[in-house]
């Protein structure tokens, strides 16, 4: 299989090797088609900066060939040293094309922006970094509340259940909605564009699932989100002071989730825990647990607590 081949010789677990999977991926098949695409705007553009996203693997190479600083955007948690070091490995063909020796250094750039806060995620120490507050765009400003919304965590409490645009699929969403279609909470389950619905049913009473819903009509609704881990959905729902239910899939979604459950704000299912009953009792756990909805909220201050992107823009132009 492809993750033992990627792993063969890393002493990690079965968890993270499904990181290590995902991730180098972006190494294999992105990171040379990233490259071939910079190259004519590099050339054309000739800029004395570069800003790029963490994922974005070919612009460091190509700015250090070039003697150009560049700085790189996080987007979630830092990197372990298994999936770095795997990772390295793997863009190392694209850095010599540039003719320079990838480091993890390198890799993070002249300065990586972190979004987490220290509390969550402490980033890494190989070189310079600064938290950056994140920004989140869910299409909400183009689009109309829906009617329902009004009622939905207004009686009793709200679970948001969501595994975002890709991991849907693979999400166990039968266990899920039977674990919570007995329980005196209002949820909404957001499914996706590959997903209809309908295939899902019949759903319970006081159950309602969406292809998709911006989540921040919902996420100030909702005591609980129920998700993968993703990024985007575990930023949002920890800066609206939210606990959180985890079920990771891949990529950089369990080491999210254990950020989560090491500050008290969230509970991490394994892959052997999915059951409707587990899944039931860690619901229940969430929204009945005092400690862990003050510890989001002190989680959601740390957030509000970080630099917006406009207090760096000094920082970011003096690199130039």
């Amino acid at each position: 299989m492809f993750v033992d081949r990627i792993a063969h010789g890393l002493d990690v677990p079965p968890r993270e090797r499904r990181a290590i999977d995902f991730s180098v991926i972006f190494g294999d098949v992105a990171a040379p088609a990233m490259r071939d695409d910079l190259v004519d705007v590099f050339e054309e553009v000739k800029p004395q900066l570069v800003v790029h996203d963490f994922a974005e693997l070919a612009a460091a190479p190509m700015a250090i060939a070039r003697g150009i600083s560049n700085v790189s955007v996080g987007f979630s948690g830092a990197l372990s040293d298994a999936v770095q070091a795997a990772v390295e490995e793997r863009v190392a063909p694209v850095w010599e094309r540039e003719g320079v020796r990838v480091t993890t250094p390198a890799f993070n750039g002249d300065l990586l922006l972190h979004p987490f806060p220290a509390r969550l995620d402490p980033p890494r120490a190989d070189g310079p970094s600064a938290p950056m507050q994140p920004l989140s765009f869910d299409g909400a400003a183009s689009a109309s509340q829906p009617e329902w919304i009004s009622s939905f965590g207004t009686n009793r409490p709200g679970v948001y259940v969501t595994f975002g645009t890709e991991m849907a699929p693979r999400a166990p969403w039968a266990a899920i909605l039977e674990a919570l279609a007995d329980l005196d909470v209002d949820v909404l389950a957001t499914v996706g564009g590959q997903i209809d619905p309908a295939t899902l049913g019949p759903f319970a009473a006081n159950t309602r699932v969406e292809r998709y819903v911006p989540q921040s009509f919902v996420l100030d609704r909702s005591r609980l989100v129920v998700s993968h881990g993703g990024a985007g959905t575990l930023i949002g729902a920890a800066t609206a002071g939210k606990v959180q239910l985890c079920i990771p899939i891949a990529a950089d979604q369990w080491q999210n989730s254990d950020s989560l459950s090491a500050v008290n704000t969230g509970v991490v299912l394994e892959p052997d825990e999915r059951d409707v009953s587990t899944i039931r009792r860690s619901v229940q756990r969430l929204l009945g647990d005092v400690s862990m909805q003050s510890d989001a909220e002190v989680l959601r201050d740390d957030f509000a607590a970080m630099p917006p992107p406009a207090d760096l823009v000094t920082t970011i132009a003096a690199l130039a």
